[in-house]
């Protein structure tokens, strides 16, 4: 037998050769695409492109309107060491979450003789600036481009969009702010490059700068379409807003687009739909609007994709010069539901709880995941046959999981993670606890019937109501339980709170339905996803051990997930498909409900597939090179781990969701590779051929030698009290 050393030295040789192995299969680097104005792009196609222009700007010869009304020369507002020039517009979602970061660098840099100036695009409102400076507590000088010359002078094509002039008025750096966007609605969820403050501390020190131009990320700057209204044959045949569009963004897009909800933008009128539709209509074409899209074979209670026919009006309609028509003559729009309250034509909540304290978010940095404790710790099982949740501050509250858990874990949890969160920035506070991935805490035993004491029950987002189980079976919440959400928190640009409510519609009637909703989870069981690779496909597989019927699904993944695919195989071979998700989005994973659930008999095979991309060319690859990524709970390690909401005369997974344990299994299993592929050997092997740790990494990523082997599956914890 060989020694350990020896032995760990061979397990690497073969684990790196198998890395080299996936590194030389599919790989293939995205070609530049056509990009359109202020779509942006992957931080890999950021360099090559054209030059900056070699001739100062004549700064004497342009004039900006101030807040004041009054007209002012450009030269009047330099800096005496470098100029930033950023074009804004007002509801664009980009310069909202813009303001903050340029008015942090307003005051970093006010000192050394910079001066930093939004211009708004030509025709914006004086009175649109004062609103603007009052809503994201901006200081630096705010102007309007009136005619558009500044913006023509500098060839600006997009809002936000940034460029540097030096002492000369030279342009010396053109693009947009940061990478949080690298491709317009597709959030970073770590950024690593402040571009528009790297290249002024450049130009500020006389160095030359290290990338001058990047391509702009945001809202094109020409938004109303200049051709001229066509001439219909007939007034009848005539696509006008009020006739054909208004009814299509009331059925996909009002939801979330209007007042005191989660879009950016209102889309209720005419104006709004004029100024939106042209950079609408590219959101939806790729596929990044509406959200959450998906595809299937059943109904799906929740599904908002539009149709081939509802893109080709819109495209018609921009077309012909957005005509509006008379809005006397149209069908008038279904009311909006009131998003504020709770639904009610199923009658008032039986139980009400809210959280204790608000959520504070400040208006600057990356997304918050909090999760929130709602105290029930019921004495006996609840039977629910509908959930809601119900923020306070629906912009904010980009989407939420909801579940139950024992009210001993809640408080562990929130005794171990109440602290403040890995993505917590000035002005974040507030109650519940963080953690890395998914609930954030252990998953115990069953009960002896089987009974999983964790579980996910439902789902938030923008636009919905409650989430009813089907007539013939309830959710059911074992004794001693709290309720928990995990509420993933978008920043807006402004300082803001949010106070969450939670209410379950309870089954009174003394009537106990035949069946009961349970969740099984599905685990795709790979180790590593090598750098650069850029088409790698992961599944996983189950056989239905009872009959049941789906009533829903949950796809999860990380941030390299490119699409997804669950089909079902019954026993007689055939075969549909339960959802295709053709654009995966970890910022908008949700749940799918069934309009009708499907019946499923045992035997069936499950079979969920997704597609990832650890090349440069994707816009939310966490590492920047490329870095190859494990399994993991991590946001930033990536993992397939859907779940099927299933309803059945029993539970149908009576070990306790086996496939939580799979996973954890798997997790340990890439956790010693993904050691060993970074030299550390914290492991060795017992005489009884069992494999203890013996060494650790903090989260300083400083590596020490335990006190006592442990357990490797102890939770890293454990680990505390044997470091040096």
């Amino acid at each position: 037998m060989k020694p350990p050393g020896l032995l760990w030295k061979l397990i690497r040789i073969v684990m790196i050769a198998v890395v080299m192995i996936l590194r030389s299969q599919g790989v293939a680097f995205a070609q530049n695409q056509p990009i359109q104005e202020g779509e942006g792009a992957p931080n890999a196609q950021q360099s090559n492109l054209p030059p900056l222009p070699e001739a100062p700007i004549a700064t004497g010869d342009l004039t900006l309107t101030d807040s004041s009304g009054a007209v002012r020369s450009l030269s009047e507002s330099t800096g005496s060491s470098a100029t930033v020039i950023v074009f804004l517009y007002a509801t664009c979602p980009m310069c909202q979450r813009a303001a903050p970061v340029l008015e942090k660098l307003w005051k970093d840099e006010q000192s050394h003789g910079v001066k930093v100036l939004g211009v708004f695009t030509d025709g914006t409102p004086i009175a649109d600036l004062e609103k603007f400076k009052k809503d994201y507590s901006v200081s630096f000088p705010l102007f309007v481009d009136n005619g558009g010359k500044v913006a023509s002078a500098l060839s600006a094509t997009a809002t936000p969009e940034a460029f540097v002039l030096d002492r000369n008025a030279k342009v010396r750096y053109m693009g947009r702010i940061n990478d949080m966007y690298q491709v317009r609605g597709v959030q970073s969820q770590t950024p690593v490059r402040e571009d528009l403050s790297e290249a002024l501390r450049d130009v500020v020190s006389g160095s030359i700068v290290r990338l001058p131009r990047t391509l702009p990320v945001g809202c094109a700057i020409v938004r109303q379409d200049l051709l001229p209204a066509a001439t219909p044959a007939s007034q009848e045949s005539m696509i006008t807003y009020h006739k054909d569009v208004a009814p299509i963004l009331r059925n996909h897009c009002m939801m979330c687009h209007s007042e005191g909800n989660a879009g950016p933008f209102t889309l209720t009128g005419y104006d709004d739909a004029a100024d939106w539709m042209k950079t609408g209509l590219r959101e939806i074409k790729a596929g990044r609007m509406p959200p959450a899209q998906v595809e299937s074979d059943l109904k799906i209670r929740n599904a908002n994709r539009l149709s081939a026919a509802e893109v080709e009006t819109l495209e018609s309609w921009i077309k012909s010069g957005k005509p509006e028509g008379d809005e006397n003559s149209a069908t008038p729009l279904a009311p909006l539901p009131d998003y504020s309250k709770f639904q009610e034509d199923l009658g008032p909540p039986d139980i009400i709880i809210q959280q204790g304290e608000p959520f504070h978010l400040g208006p600057m940095g990356s997304d918050i995941y909090r999760h929130l404790v709602f105290p029930l710790n019921n004495s006996a099982d609840l039977r629910v046959r509908a959930i809601q949740l119900l923020p306070s501050n629906r912009t904010i509250v980009h989407h939420a999981l909801i579940g139950y858990l024992p009210h001993a874990e809640a408080l562990q949890a929130l005794h171990d993670y109440s602290g403040p969160g890995p993505t917590f920035t000035k002005g974040d506070q507030g109650p519940g606890f963080w953690a890395r991935h998914g609930a954030g805490f252990r998953i115990p035993p069953p009960r002896p019937d089987g009974m999983p004491l964790i579980s996910f029950l439902s789902a938030y987002v923008p636009g919905t109501g409650a989430y009813a189980a089907p007539a013939d079976s309830d959710y059911i919440i074992p004794a001693g339980s709290d309720l928990i959400a995990q509420m993933h928190y978008h920043r807006t640009g402004i300082r803001a709170e949010d106070s969450t409510r939670m209410g379950l519609w309870l089954r009174k009637d003394g009537t106990i339905p035949m069946k009961q909703e349970s969740i099984r989870f599905l685990h795709g069981d790979f180790v590593v996803i090598p750098a650069g690779i850029k088409n790698m496909k992961v599944s996983a597989e189950w056989t239905i051990p009872q009959d049941c019927t789906i009533v829903g699904v949950g796809p999860h993944a990380h941030l390299l997930a490119q699409s997804m695919e669950a089909t079902a195989t019954l026993p007689d071979q055939s075969q549909f498909t339960i959802v295709k998700i053709p654009h995966w989005q970890y910022e908008w994973q949700q749940p799918y409900f069934f309009k009708e659930p499907r019946f499923l008999p045992k035997g069936t095979k499950v079979r969920f597939s997704a597609i990832y991309d650890n090349s440069a060319a994707n816009p939310k690859n966490p590492f920047s090179p490329p870095r190859p990524v494990f399994l993991g709970e991590s946001t930033t390690d990536e993992m397939l781990l859907p779940w099927l909401l299933l309803s059945s005369d029993k539970v149908i997974d009576p070990k306790g969701n086996s496939g939580f344990p799979e996973f954890g299994a798997s997790v340990l299993r890439a956790n010693f590779l993904k050691d060993l592929y970074n030299d550390h050997l914290p492991f060795e092997v017992q005489g009884d051929g069992t494999v203890l740790r013996t060494g650790a990494s903090t989260e300083g990523g400083k590596y020490y030698r335990l006190k006592k082997p442990l357990d490797p599956a102890l939770p890293p914890s454990a680990y505390e009290d044997q470091l040096p």
